[in-house]
């Protein structure tokens, strides 16, 4: 039996350390733009033979264009967020501030709608494995 010093003496302190930094400093900044360009690919092959959109889109069509319309959000959040921070940069109460604000919820507002898409994907998930354990038997 191990004791808890001999498996305290195991952990690499140093690289635990840095995965936590980059979790928590790192992951926030760069995770955005991974997640926009994920919207991007889904809507570029939402055609596809294989892709859940397709496997489901006969039995629950109005469910699965739900789910592909937070994609459509994304795609469109960034140029949108864009237009606005430059017309709040323009305008008469704005400035650099309200600029750089707007440009700041504009980049991390991915984060909430997949969030959101995420719970609501969770049930056309389960949709997807039942039909495909149904059809195994």
């Amino acid at each position: 039996m191990r004791t808890l010093t001999e498996d305290l003496r195991e952990i690499d302190w140093g690289k635990t350390l840095l995965r936590v930094l980059e979790l928590l400093i790192v992951m926030p900044f760069t995770l955005p733009l991974k997640i926009y360009m994920n919207a991007i690919m889904n809507l570029s092959h939402a055609k596809e033979e294989q892709g859940e959109v397709n496997q489901l889109s006969k039995e629950f069509p109005l469910y699965v264009w739900l789910i592909s319309v937070f994609d459509a959000i994304l795609f469109l959040s960034y140029p949108i967020g864009t237009v606005l921070a430059i017309r709040g940069w323009a305008s008469y109460f704005g400035g650099f501030g309200l600029f750089a604000a707007i440009l700041g919820l504009t980049y991390f507002f991915p984060l909430y709608i997949t969030l959101i898409k995420e719970f609501a994907q969770i049930s056309l998930k389960l949709l997807l494995y039942l039909k495909i354990i149904a059809s195994k038997e």
